[in-house]
Formats: C-alpha cells, structure tokens, sequence
C-alpha cells in the first residue's frame, strides 16, 4: 500500500485534528523525529502539521504519464485535496514538503512545484480546523467534485493559477503581489473565454455569479473584482504598485480572499464544462452594442490623420447602407 505524507503549516494554533474518510490532518507532537527522518528535514517541529492519506488502490493514473503512474497519480490526488482545503475556506494552509511511502516503507520524496512549496509558510492568514469540519468538508468535496466541470479544461487552467496564488506569499508593503495576477487569471480563465472588454466581463459575471438576487452585495463584488483586476493590469504591463492600490489591498486582502474562492465555487458549480459555457456566461453578462460604439468612438478620438478619419468614415457608412 502507498501512502502519502505532506507537512503542513500555517494552520491556527488551537485548531481541531481533521479527519474524514480519506485523510487525517493533526499536529506532528510526539512524531516530530519519526517525521524528521521520514523528510530528511530538521524544519519539522511538534507544533506543524501533517496531512497523511493511504491508497490501497492507487488513483487512475493521468493521460499520458511520463515517470511511475502510482506516483503521479498519488501527486495529482494530493494537490486536488490541497485545492479543496484552499476552496472550502480562507487561510494560507500550506503544503510544503511531500513524501510518498512505497509499498516497501521507502520514502519517495517529491520535488517542490508551483502549488506545493515553502514561498508561504509562514502567513499571518491562518487555516483554521473546527471540531465538525471532518464531516462538513467531505460533504463540500463530494459536491465540488461532482460538478460536471470539475475535470474540465478551462478549470484546470483556473485551479493551476488559484494554488500558484496561494502558495506566493502576499505582501503589497513589500511589493510581493502576484498573487494578484495568478488569482485573476483563475477568474479570468473561469470567466472571460473572449479575448476583449476583459474588465467588464470578470466583474460583472462574477458578480452575477455569487449575487444576482441581492444588489447590495453584486455591487460589492462588481467593485472588488473590479478594482483587483485593474490593479493586476497595471502588474502585468510593469507599473509600480501605486500607494492607494497597496493601501487598497491590505484593507481588503480578507475579502478578496472570500470572493475569489466564492466565485471559483459558484463557477464551477454553475457553468457547463465546456466551448458551450460561453452561452451561460453571455446571459450573466454581456457586452452591448452601445458598448462596442462607444469604444470605437473613443478611438477614433485617438487618430490625428484626416485621411484615415476620413477613410474609416467611408468605411462605417458602406457598413451601415449594408
């Protein structure tokens, strides 16, 4: 039998031992040698924690492995836990050495990877364990996995970017922000399968998505995820972190973490797996023709040529006789 063993912080010091069906997740207490030597690490103390999960039967094995199918397998069923803790509630739970136990009692050590690693561990945001959560979140899972596109491409895409995010550390005071970028880009990979009008369609559908029957609340979240996704533009295009947007994030950084996981829940929840999502999406929100008139206008603003004007003028017309 294979098992898995992950250490694991930034869980809240008085939390409970969760234990559902498939996995334990408790304090190292008395183990901490024991687990020392099984990671060959001295950053192992009594008071972290370790996820530990045996595979009688190992999980199907991913297309196209390219090394030992159990262990990929096994990898790939740690991270969807990691991803589940991440979506049932906020906190930088942090999976941050991995062990695979072979059939024979070797340890398998596993590599850090974008999602598992020790950039976060030690995050002031806290995962916190109540006493009934074993029960609560197996439930959750079954849910969430059960959703039709839970195996679908465009979450794949969001789930990689979601726990790339959270495993960065996030500290707008010192400029460490991208997890901005990674989170908007789970949103938008959810959200905005069309290439244009980008901010106006992640903040509008998300907000549609977690709040249609209470306009209070969608106004709360159209501005959230607008404002974040302005502030990743200006990242990603090489802007320095304007003193307002730092100031910004660290007011709202409990929020913006309720709101992405809330959307990315409702999303996959809601939407189809796949191309025909585009379709739900549209009636959540979609761009008007007023919209797309008023954008061209706005350009044609820009142009300083009189015979370009005056060409694009001619242009529109011939559109419009059609």
């Amino acid at each position: 039998m294979h098992k898995a063993l992950v250490l694991v912080r930034n869980i809240e010091e008085h939390s409970a031992d969760l234990d559902t069906s498939e996995f334990r997740l408790r304090q190292v207490g008395l183990r901490f040698e024991e687990l020392r030597e099984i990671f060959a690490s001295v950053d192992v103390d009594p008071d972290h924690w370790i996820f530990e999960k045996p595979y009688p039967q190992v999980p199907p094995t991913p297309p196209g492995a390219k090394f030992d199918a159990a262990i990929q397998a096994i990898q790939n069923d740690v991270e969807e836990n990691l991803l589940l803790l991440r979506l049932y509630r906020i906190g930088d739970i942090s999976f941050i050495k991995h062990v695979i136990i072979l059939p024979d009692s070797t340890p398998y050590a596993q590599a850090p990877s974008r999602s598992m690693n020790d950039l976060n561990s030690r995050s002031p945001l806290r995962f916190k364990i109540e006493a009934n959560d074993g029960t609560l979140w197996k439930e959750f899972a079954d849910r969430i996995r059960q959703a039709h596109s839970w195996k679908s491409a465009w979450f794949g895409t969001a789930q990689r970017f979601f726990l790339s995010g959270g495993a960065k550390r996030f500290n707008p005071e010192g400029d460490e922000v991208d997890r901005v970028a990674d989170y908007c880009t789970a949103l938008e990979a959810a959200l905005v399968p069309e290439k244009d009008y980008n901010t106006r369609r992640i903040s509008n559908r998300a907000a549609a998505l977690v709040a249609s029957h209470d306009p209070e609340q969608k106004e709360s979240a159209l501005n959230l995820v607008k404002k974040l996704y302005e502030i990743r533009s200006r990242i990603v295009h090489g802007d320095r972190i304007a003193e307002r947007d730092r100031t910004w994030l660290l007011n709202n950084s409990r929020e913006i973490e309720v709101r992405v996981r809330e959307i990315l829940r409702a999303a996959l929840l809601q939407l189809p797996p796949q191309d025909d999502r585009r379709g739900t999406l549209a009636e959540l929100y979609d761009v008007t023709d007023h919209d797309r008139g008023q954008f061209i206008i706005e350009n044609l603003k820009k142009i300083k040529t009189a015979e370009v004007l005056k060409a694009i003028a001619a242009e529109i017309a011939r559109l419009i006789r059609l």
